[in-house]
């Protein structure tokens, strides 16, 4: 039983936070070649943030999880959405997850886990696919 909730609260958490991510993502318009640049520039920074420090498949479950560490480079607090893409043996996209952090303090880290929602059939590779800092409040 505790097992479900646990699942029934990462699912919750990843349907929640999948639109923050999308409204994250959308709201890096370009305005122009400038702003564009410019938010590609803080994307290529903010990927550099989050590692994949563990990547499997539940026995149980069959549902792939990933363990990410997000490390504020910044000299702001932030926050933090993070897309994990889990690919096949083929390299092929089998499921996605979403782990958030919030408030990581400047030069300080967070350890958070995505988790996936299809069974794989078979070993995983997991990919931070994409990442939406900014400023905590």
């Amino acid at each position: 039983m505790r097992r479900t909730r646990a699942i029934a609260a990462r699912l919750t958490a990843a349907l929640v936070l999948a639109p923050v991510l999308g409204a994250a993502v959308a709201g890096c318009g370009a305005d122009g070649d400038g702003a564009a640049r410019g938010a590609d520039d803080g994307r290529r920074a903010a990927l550099g943030d989050v590692e994949v420090t563990a990547c499997r498949v539940d026995d149980e479950l069959r549902w792939p999880s990933a363990t990410v560490r997000i490390t504020n480079h910044t000299a702001t607090t932030s926050n933090y959405v993070v897309q994990i893409a889990f690919e096949d043996g083929n390299g092929r996209q089998v499921t996605v997850g979403v782990a958030a952090a919030s408030a990581v303090p400047p030069g300080q880290d967070a350890l958070e886990r995505a988790q996936g929602t299809a069974d794989p059939y078979g070993p995983v590779s997991c990919r931070v696919a994409d990442v939406a800092r900014y400023a905590s409040p």
